[in-house]
């Protein structure tokens, strides 16, 4: 194992020169010298110890990416593609801004602050953390923060948020099933996240209806248990209301998937008997059969734009906004059948 004696002695310099390179104190290091000591550094794969680097510098190159999340089931929070695809974003903009990436889940409030205080991280992204917990978050951590998709209402200065037009995504799926006929719909959602996105959605949702003068009244948003068994008997539920839905609208592509691949099971057929649509427009969506009908977000931007925010608050210049809601897209597949516009009994109340 290389240590810093040895490239020392290889390159013919006091191991003092060698630990100014390291730690990119090279103001009175020669060019010559300079390029003799990396060249030695990469020929015996020297490693840098980076508890080391933290203690002796004020930053540690390390970017925490923090989940409020509960995972479905004994499900890791990774197995959701939408998860998976978010922090695979952050994680290659985080390399390519010359930045280490640390990823920790929680549901806790408290371990963003210690965190923040036992690896002098260098900047912060945390991901669907409850509104009123980001006020609180941002007056106890100095560390530069960006959110994403959080839903906060104050107006601390701090605050920067990168988010997406859900309310746009609710109107655009819901304009779509009014178009092919469609005016008894339950949304079904994750129940984690009342209020936030999912809330948003339906709200776009009905807004839409609303303006076609159908009232889609807020027991038609249905939150959906973390437990498969129990989310399998929500589905039948659903199948079974008095109201007769025509069309489920599904909060993400995983919960569309699942609800597909449960009736399919008992011989119901989507969509013949029940139409079915997701929201963000994942790998579960393109693979599943029939092929979803979804609304599309860029996972990829969103990451891109998270990080470059980070940065510049790192850097200590101006960001333009506070909150950023990324646009969204429609994605029409086979998912949902053409329904007579006057079957059904419209829903009633608020």
């Amino acid at each position: 194992m290389a240590t810093i004696k040895k490239i020392a002695r290889l390159a013919g310099v006091s191991p003092t020169t060698v630990s100014n390179v390291l730690h990119g104190n090279t103001a009175k290091v020669s060019p010559a010298t300079l390029e003799k000591v990396n060249a030695i550094l990469k020929q015996e794969k020297y490693a840098p110890n980076m508890g080391a680097i933290i203690l002796a510098h004020n930053n540690s190159r390390i970017i925490g990416v923090i989940m409020f999340v509960q995972p479905r089931d004994n499900e890791t929070v990774i197995e959701d593609p939408f998860t998976s695809a978010i922090l695979g974003s952050l994680e290659q903009e985080i390399k390519n801004s010359g930045y280490f990436t640390m990823i920790h889940t929680t549901g806790d409030e408290e371990d963003v602050l210690r965190l923040a205080s036992t690896w002098k991280l260098d900047g912060l992204v945390l991901l669907w953390v409850p509104d009123e917990m980001c006020g609180r978050i941002l007056d106890s951590v100095e560390t530069p923060i960006v959110f994403i998709d959080c839903y906060y209402h104050g107006d601390h200065p701090r605050y920067r948020n990168i988010g997406l037009d859900d309310r746009r995504g609710g109107r655009e799926i819901a304009n779509y099933l009014m178009s092919m006929g469609h005016r008894n719909v339950a949304f079904l959602a994750n129940a984690s996240e009342i209020p936030g996105s999912d809330l948003s959605r339906f709200e776009g949702c009905r807004l839409s209806y609303a303006e076609s003068g159908t009232i889609l009244s807020i027991d038609c948003f249905i939150p959906l248990s973390k437990e498969a068994h129990e989310r399998e008997a929500q589905y039948d539920a659903v199948l079974a209301d008095t109201r007769e839905f025509t069309a489920l609208i599904m909060s993400s592509d995983y919960y569309a998937a699942e609800a597909i691949l449960h009736y399919q099971a008992q011989g119901i057929d989507v969509p013949e008997r029940v139409s079915i649509t997701g929201f963000d427009d994942n790998i579960f969506g393109r693979l599943i059969r029939p092929r979803l009908t979804t609304v599309h977000q860029d996972v990829a931007a969103k990451g891109r734009l998270a990080v470059d925010t980070l940065m510049r608050l790192i850097r200590g210049e101006e960001t333009a906004e506070r909150d950023v809601r990324l646009p969204v897209r429609l994605e029409i597949r086979n998912s949902v059948k053409r329904f007579p516009e006057n079957a059904g009994v419209l829903n009633d109340g608020l």
